[in-house]
């Protein structure tokens, strides 16, 4: 059943999507959620980063790939918009942002790719696969791509000196696990921060627990469009230790020590 269909035969469907138009996605996506019968509980402090302007960088494991979901919901709770979300564009969290508000929707991600969908990368057999064929004529070189990267990590860090929440998935794909290396996208952020934003800057490091399933979010959210009240989920958001970047990372300007410094920290707080 796509979109449009619900659209004209659901009268939640049709309030929700009035309702990104007047208020936005984030605070229209946390009305959803009540809708739907689901809580977001969150274990850990909020006071650094849950009204507007507080910059904050979400750092976790993005073991499902919808996890950028229920973040907006919550941060919408909280009657924040200004955030964005580090993703690669057109697929998972991502195009669901883009087909609800087609408007706005690109905004809330910060467009990244992995070297896994390289132009002149010669092993193309893995799970891009489907998206760089879908995507072939706008692929970039290994260089372009990196560099390209490497802009938008540092345009994460002017939105973050401007009081924004932006969320990183360090291990840059859902099928790697958060306790092996990560990539240097923190690192890299971090480094590009002003002397201001270090001090200002909270490093929030988080994981669902277990009782968050993308299937069950979708199977409310379907149940809902046709009428019917949901069974009562509870997704559970969990935060570690909190500390601003001046804090926890001194004067460090080394994206890989930086980077290290920080999983390290999330290991210790979570595994």
């Amino acid at each position: 059943m796509n979109l449009f269909l619900l659209t004209r035969i659901s009268p939640f469907v049709r309030r929700f999507l009035q309702h990104i138009e007047t208020v936005g996605l984030p605070i229209a996506m946390a009305k959803a959620f009540e809708d739907c019968n689901i809580h977001l509980v969150i274990k850990g402090e909020t006071t650094g980063w849950n009204t507007p302007g507080k910059a904050v960088l979400f750092v976790g494991d993005h073991r499902s790939g919808f996890e950028p979901v229920p973040l907006m919901a919550m941060l919408g709770g909280f009657k924040r918009s200004d955030l964005s979300i580090i993703a690669i564009p057109g697929i998972g969290a991502a195009r669901t942002f883009e087909m609800l508000d087609g408007k706005r929707g690109s905004s809330y991600t910060l467009p990244v790719l992995p070297s896994l969908l390289a132009k002149d990368r010669k092993d193309i057999w893995n799970h891009f696969l489907f998206y760089r064929l879908l995507h072939s004529t706008t692929l970039l070189t290994r260089a372009v791509l990196k560099a390209e990267n490497l802009r938008v990590l540092s345009e994460a860090a002017q939105l973050l000196d401007h009081g924004y929440v932006v969320t990183i998935f360090p291990t840059g794909s859902r099928n790697a696990d958060i306790r092996g290396v990560w990539q240097r996208g923190v690192g890299e952020i971090v480094s590009h921060l002003s002397a201001t934003a270090r001090a200002n800057v909270m490093i929030v490091p988080f994981r669902f627990e277990s009782d968050y399933s993308k299937y069950a979010l979708a199977k409310a959210f379907l149940v809902r469009s046709v009428g019917r009240v949901p069974k009562q989920l509870t997704f559970t958001l969990c935060l570690a230790h909190q500390a601003t970047c001046l804090d926890l990372l001194g004067q460090e300007s080394d994206p890989l020590v930086i980077t290290e410094t920080v999983r390290k920290q999330y290991l210790e707080n979570f595994i």
